[in-house]
């Protein structure tokens, strides 16, 4: 009975894959091919970081070319600010008017023949607080003109003399005056302040009969809104 003997005379070295891809060359081509992607994606990164460069000078010149027009756009509101709260300060002054007018007219035919008025005003309100204080270069909100409160109190200030018989009975028939319908609409409330009658002393003994008064009416507040 004969057998086949198989005989391998090839060294290890001489050894052939069979396979058609080898390894030796495709680990060369790959590390070719990274290095080649590699670069490519830096350029493309490159690039785009330039344009980005490109397109932030462009922004900046832009911007530079604008803030001056921004400046005085900002000026302009700001003032436009300031113009909207004088009128509207004046609109507030405008509706909170109290008419002295008509009542007025209506006080000479009420004052008894007796008094002698000298002096008929309507006191200013209290001048506004200062501006706060604001150190060197530090900007402080500006406070527009008008009072800072809803409500403001108004007064009737009426002064004179009174010389007869019974002079202080002719101020109290003034006084009383102030608290008929002819006044009610305006007046609120009427008073002689503590101390406000007294002697005239600067025109002699001639007229020592004469004294002098002073009438404080309330004619309620202005209410600014």
């Amino acid at each position: 009975m004969s057998a086949s003997l198989h005989l391998n005379l090839l060294n290890d070295d001489e050894r052939v894959c069979s396979s058609p891809v080898r390894m030796r060359v495709m680990l060369p081509i790959f590390a070719v091919l990274t290095v080649i992607g590699l670069c490519v994606w830096w350029s493309l990164l490159a690039v785009r970081l330039h344009n980005a460069v490109q397109v932030k000078h462009l922004q900046e010149a832009r911007i530079a070319d604008l803030k001056p027009s921004q400046e005085q756009v900002l000026s302009l509101r700001a003032r436009e600010g300031e113009a909207r709260a004088v009128l509207e300060q004046l609109r507030f002054y405008r509706a909170s008017r109290l008419c002295f007018s008509e009542t007025l007219l209506r006080l000479p035919q009420h004052v008894p023949e007796a008094v002698q008025l000298t002096d008929v005003r309507i006191p200013l309100p209290p001048p506004l607080p200062p501006p706060p204080f604001s150190p060197p270069g530090l900007a402080v909100k500006t406070v527009p003109p008008g009072p800072t409160n809803l409500t403001e109190a108004v007064t009737l200030r009426v002064a004179g003399r009174a010389g007869s018989s019974k002079p202080s009975e002719a101020v109290r028939a003034l006084l009383d005056a102030f608290r008929l319908p002819d006044f009610t609409n305006l007046v609120r409330a009427a008073e002689i302040p503590k101390g406000a009658i007294r002697q005239d002393t600067a025109r002699g003994a001639a007229v020592r009969d004469t004294i002098l008064f002073e009438i404080t009416c309330d004619c309620g507040e202005r209410r600014f809104k």
